[in-house]
């Protein structure tokens, strides 16, 4: 049975055709960017924080506030970056926001004013929906439409090294020159090293921004234009929209409230953090164990596992008073979903839709998920305000995962519930 049959969705859009051949360094330079870009305009913001906030006298609140707002803009733009992207290419939306990134920590450095602060995040949130995970896998499925799979997966492993390489760095640059002169450290890495790369690394697009694949297929003037408003009339869309949406909301609400979760356990503070830092290596385990498992099963069964670890980790970790090693079960399980969760959405868009048109379909997808990273730990911190104990948060995010991994299972099969 051909793929197509087997899931009626992937039917909604015209599959991709057209040989090509992508530059070899194509992975390797994704690889190396999006590991700067997520260093530089994600994780490095917490260890600039409390040296910006000594040098200007604000309080974290309205610092945080940019950051949030930020990850706000970032959701909203996911969709428009994907259809810029499925206009003019990758290439020239990652390059545009390698000096988007570039020019505003320029500003960044020099900033004083509050206001001023809040308008350099808000350009910078434009900038991470050109410059991190989305872009950089619409590149992948438009070159390699039917073996992107383990450059994804690798992708994925260079991503995730990035809070391990730049939290270091970040503090040994801001203690040996300063908080202003670590930010255009950064600046001149998206301006002279991400940016030359997109430019020169990454393939060129067609006029129209029609994907031009690697693997075999009929000239490309016999390819219809990508339609997603076809996508969005299908209800595996919406169901795979509130998947990814739930798990945003309770990955961003567990990655600020893990520790005092642990500690509210009855588990000492140093215990609690050895336990979380478990998550981690297990997130680069999982994508791992991806990379092994590429040809042997289907992307969606990967899936359909990995959205099943979450809520089982988190019902281990609720049920822990009477069992403590069940702790532990929870920190492998979670870390290993978490690592996975990335691949699934990146890849289940274009099992369920197909690959033309991927990037303003994906991008789609994302908005509504990067939105609810974002509300995550504010929704965690207002229940815990209205002395409600972690118990009941926990209840409420193994809620939306359960609710999160069904609506997945009834979108791969590409049916309404």
């Amino acid at each position: 049975m051909s793929r197509t049959a087997a899931h009626p969705t992937l039917a909604l859009v015209p599959q991709p055709t057209r040989p090509v051949r992508p530059s070899r360094p194509l992975v390797p330079a994704l690889s190396l960017t999006l590991l700067l870009s997520w260093g530089s305009l994600y994780y490095a913001f917490a260890m600039l924080l409390p040296p910006l906030l000594a040098d200007l006298h604000w309080s974290a609140a309205s610092a945080m506030g940019a950051y949030s707002t930020a990850l706000v803009v970032w959701g909203l733009c996911t969709y428009p970056a994907g259809r810029f992207i499925a206009r003019f290419g990758g290439r020239c939306a990652m390059t545009l926001g390698s000096c988007l990134c570039g020019v505003l920590l320029v500003a960044l450095s020099g900033t004083q004013s509050l206001w001023g602060f809040y308008l350099v995040w808000i350009g910078l949130g434009v900038g991470m929906a050109l410059t991190l995970y989305e872009p950089a896998f619409a590149i992948l499925v438009e070159a390699w439409p039917r073996a992107y799979r383990r450059r994804m997966s690798v992708l994925t492993l260079a991503g995730g090294l990035a809070s391990t390489a730049f939290w270091p760095l970040t503090h040994v640059l801001v203690a040996n020159i300063g908080w202003r002169a670590a930010v255009l450290v950064y600046a001149s890495i998206h301006l002279f090293v991400c940016a030359p790369l997109h430019w020169f690394a990454l393939p060129r697009s067609r006029p129209g921004g029609r994907p031009t694949p690697a693997d075999g297929g009929a000239p490309a003037s016999s390819m219809p234009r990508p339609s997603t408003r076809l996508a969005l009339r299908s209800p595996a869309f919406w169901l795979m929209a509130f998947s990814f949406t739930a798990f945003g909301f309770v990955t961003s609400a567990m990655a600020t409230h893990v520790i005092p979760m642990l500690e509210s356990k009855g588990v000492a503070p140093l215990t609690a953090i050895a336990i979380a830092a478990l998550i981690g290596p297990m997130q680069v385990a999982g994508r791992s164990t991806d990379l092994l498992l590429v040809g042997r099963l289907h992307p969606l069964a990967i899936g359909a596992v990995t959205v099943a670890l979450i809520p089982v980790a988190l019902a281990a970790l609720w049920a822990s008073p009477s069992a403590f090693n069940l702790l532990y079960v929870f920190a492998v399980l979670y870390g290993a979903g978490l690592g996975l969760l990335t691949i699934v959405r990146a890849t289940a868009p274009a099992e369920i839709f197909g690959t033309a048109g991927y990037a303003a379909i994906s991008g789609a997808l994302s908005g509504p998920s990067v939105l609810a990273r974002a509300a995550g730990p504010l929704a965690g911190t207002y229940l815990i305000a209205m002395n409600n104990p972690y118990d009941t948060v926990l209840l409420v995010l193994l809620v939306c995962s359960v609710g999160g991994a069904a609506a997945f299972l009834l979108g791969a099969r590409g049916r309404a519930p």
